[in-house]
């Protein structure tokens, strides 16, 4: 029985993350629709990644409704925030005056961000309270995996229902959550909200053991948080490419990074065995590669995404399996909470910094981003170079 309930927790929080990234990639082609400038575009996506982190912080706390009616509450309200910011968005487009409905989404976003960041806080409450400290590693890697499929998944359905319309990928991903919720009701009995030992909330991001996994991984979520956002313009801008076959470009090559993303984790851990440094060598390799691919070689676009997509991968279970193994067992949710962190923190910092560098040179963003990389990729030489003389 335990076993399905980590089962839809896992589709929850997997539904959560997917509909949050798949704004990322529409909202490009959908501003330029809409009257929006670029920035505009940006602030929307970053809006909506601080109140996440504000919210995950918020709800956490919440004490006044038992914790299942809690998040079901939560995952209501925030797909009635994604129905109607595509409803609003499907009038601008034929409205007049379209521009000055900015600050109506900049709320919306908002409202958005602040209640889905009550979903990986409570799913992960969830996964502690039903883990003791023997499996809570492994309950820890699930939640993991669940937030790092969702951010390439959610961009890959919004560029495959391109041709279906820019507002369509909202919608599907408020139907999906709302089946989940009624899946999570039904199954997901009452309990009392359990306190679990906060011994590990001491742990400091700035610990010496895991700042470098916490730095790539902020890293490799601001980067590719620049690259959703401003991956539409760039493909309109340089290809000739009209809104919907620049999603549908989008949207199958996030496809196939998304497919790489996990041929590449199944390579990993049943094949190649590596130590969580050796991996992110590799994969900070192949995010770069990427990213230049982008710069250079936009034509073969797929074929970008394709090495970006195994570059994700190597480096999204690189780091996070390093942090794992680099504390104890009553740090794990710390850790974990750190991990999911990140990710807020990308969707905050990248798309107003890659939207800002767009606006100033559509290389910027790209060549910044490489920049970032190769400084990340420094860091874990310097550490494996530490660590072979402590050794000696």
């Amino acid at each position: 029985m335990l076993k399905y309930r980590f089962s839809i927790m896992f589709l929850i929080l997997l539904g959560g993350m997917i509909s949050i990234a798949a704004f990322n990639p529409i909202i490009g082609p959908l501003s330029r629709n809409l009257g929006l400038s670029d920035f505009q575009s940006g602030c929307l996506v970053s809006i909506a990644g601080l109140c996440w982190l504000l919210g995950g912080y918020f709800w956490e706390k919440q004490t006044f409704l038992n914790r299942k009616m809690l998040l079901a509450s939560i995952v209501l309200v925030y797909l009635v925030t994604l129905i109607i910011f595509a409803m609003l968005a499907d009038y601008a487009v034929h409205a007049a005056g379209k521009s000055s409905l900015f600050w109506s989404f900049f709320l919306l976003r908002a409202i958005a961000g602040f209640f889905f960041g009550g979903i990986p806080a409570l799913a992960q409450a969830y996964v502690m309270g039903w883990t003791t400290q023997e499996t809570r590693t492994r309950g820890m890697a699930l939640f993991g995996v669940a937030n790092g499929l969702g951010f390439v998944l959610g961009p890959a359905m919004s560029g495959g229902m391109a041709s279906i319309g820019l507002t369509a990928p909202m919608y599907v991903a408020a139907i999906l959550l709302f089946l989940l919720a009624i899946l999570f009701l039904i199954y997901i009995p009452n309990e009392r909200n359990k306190e679990i030992n906060r011994q590990s909330i001491s742990l400091s991001p700035n610990d010496s053991r895991i700042r470098h996994y916490l730095w790539i991984g902020l890293v490799l979520s601001f980067a590719l948080n620049i690259v959703q956002v401003t991956i539409g313009f760039f493909v309109q801008d340089n290809l000739g490419y009209d809104a919907r076959q620049a999603t549908q470009l989008i949207g199958i090559g996030l496809a196939i990074s998304g497919v790489m993303v996990a041929l590449s984790q199944v390579v990993i851990s049943k094949y190649l065995k590596w130590h969580p440094k050796q991996v992110l060598r590799v994969g900070l390799l192949f995010v770069a590669l990427g990213l230049l691919g982008f710069l250079l070689f936009i034509r073969f676009a797929y074929v970008d995404f394709a090495i970006l997509g195994i570059g994700i991968g190597f480096t999204l279970l690189g780091y996070s399996a390093g942090a794992s193994m680099a504390v104890q067992d009553h740090e794990q949710r710390s850790v974990a909470s750190f991990i999911a962190a990140l990710q807020g923190c990308g969707s905050f910092l990248g798309p107003v910094a890659g939207t800002a560098l767009y606006t100033a040179n559509a290389a910027f963003p790209y060549s910044f981003c490489v920049l970032l990389i190769c400084v990340s990729s420094i860091i874990v030489v310097k550490k494996r170079s530490a660590a072979v003389n402590l050794t000696r």
